[in-house]
């Protein structure tokens, strides 16, 4: 009888070492490695297309034009959903579709956007890769900014997975 429960302890302990081993490896072979992503943003055109008011808020519906360098490079265009708050604070919500290239390799990528300007014009914006098509289908990241409204260009970072 202790045979058999030396065996079987014996063999559970091997049997859940090697589950967990196979699973540490399908894990770690489909994981995807995430790849650093930095560069610039640059507005190249704005067109006001529509402005209203929303109570106390002035709305502004933009088509943005845009230069990307660095990892993403390219150019874009934009819609842009702008509320300007009386206090001068804004919120953002933007689609953007870039004719990019990373790694060498191109195609479109549109992006879903979410943004703040704060009070001392600082724009904070929230990136998220939605669709990729061309050489690029399969992209997927996201990118963050975080620098003054006004300067000539704002810097991005992020991470991205072109598989």
């Amino acid at each position: 009888m202790q045979q058999a429960r030396n065996r079987f302890g014996g063999s559970a302990a091997i049997a859940t070492a090697i589950a967990i081993a196979a699973v540490t490896v399908i894990s770690t072979a489909t994981a995807s490695s995430k790849e650093t992503a930095a560069g610039t943003i640059a507005v190249t055109e704005r067109t006001l297309v529509l402005s209203y008011r929303d109570g106390n808020d002035i709305v502004r519906e933009l088509q943005v034009r845009r230069t990307l360098t660095g990892t993403f490079s390219g150019t874009e265009v934009s819609l842009v959903h702008n509320v300007t708050h009386p206090d001068g604070s804004a919120d953002l919500t933007v689609v953007s579709s870039c004719s990019c290239t990373v790694e060498g390799r191109t195609g479109t990528v549109t992006f879903s956007e979410r943004a703040t300007v704060d009070l001392a014009g600082v724009i904070t914006v929230r990136r998220k890769i939605i669709d990729a098509t061309g050489g690029l289908e399969g992209l997927r990241g996201r990118l963050e900014v975080s620098d003054l409204l006004a300067a000539p260009a704002q810097a991005y970072t992020g991470r991205y997975d072109l598989d």
